[in-house]
């Protein structure tokens, strides 16, 4: 015990040093650890989002009366989208092909993607004119009205043409609260999904 005690005496910065070293690869360790864990949680969330979107890609690459009228409704509004834009995507002006859609079909494309974005405020930053003019009367068409009225003063907000609305970073926290809050997004599938249904000759 007193050998020990002499070695300390003589040593100690020497194992100071050596206990510092280890604390720093056990953190690395750790942190690597994590690191590791969350690739491989990020890797099958990716891979299992891509085998659902293969499955969806199946069940509404033809969207007929008859898979408007089996389909679920979380999952119809993705299903139109994606079937109009597997249309789409094979056209050299997707653009002009859009305009070509018939308005209902152009409003589902819409609504699929302000559902899909993080946030209200995001769809209007990283969306052209030609999806977030027709969002408010998407939402109309389906009866949401006091969205449509809410999402009006998001979109007014990021128009660059308009000079009566400035950007308001209060307003736009209250609008991303209340769609939180209420599950708007989520209301907004279930409304969409059940025009669509009610309506299956506009989409078809």
């Amino acid at each position: 015990m007193q050998g020990i005690q002499q070695w300390f005496s003589q040593y100690w910065m020497y194992a100071l040093g050596v206990v510092g070293a280890l604390i720093v690869f056990l953190i690395v360790l750790k942190m690597a650890s994590k690191s590791y864990k969350r690739y491989y949680q990020n890797y099958h969330a990716q891979e299992k989002e891509i085998k659902r979107l293969i499955e969806l890609k199946g069940k509404y690459k033809d969207l007929t009366a008859e898979a408007i009228a089996q389909a679920e409704k979380e999952e119809l509004l993705e299903g139109a989208a994606l079937s109009y834009q597997l249309k789409l995507q094979k056209e050299e002006d997707m653009e002009k092909a859009f305009s070509l859609l018939g308005k209902e079909k152009q409003y589902i494309y819409a609504l699929d993607v302000f559902v899909s974005e993080k946030s209200v405020s995001d769809f209007f930053r990283e969306n052209g004119k030609i999806l977030t003019e027709i969002t408010v009367p998407a939402l109309n068409l389906i009866g949401l009205y006091s969205v449509a009225e809410e999402t009006e003063k998001m979109r007014l907000m990021f128009d660059e043409t308009d000079e009566t609305t400035s950007i308001s970073q209060k307003e736009i926290q209250r609008i991303e609260e209340l769609f939180k809050a209420e599950e708007i997004l989520t209301k907004i599938k279930y409304k969409a999904a059940e025009y669509i249904k009610e309506n299956p000759e506009f989409f078809i």
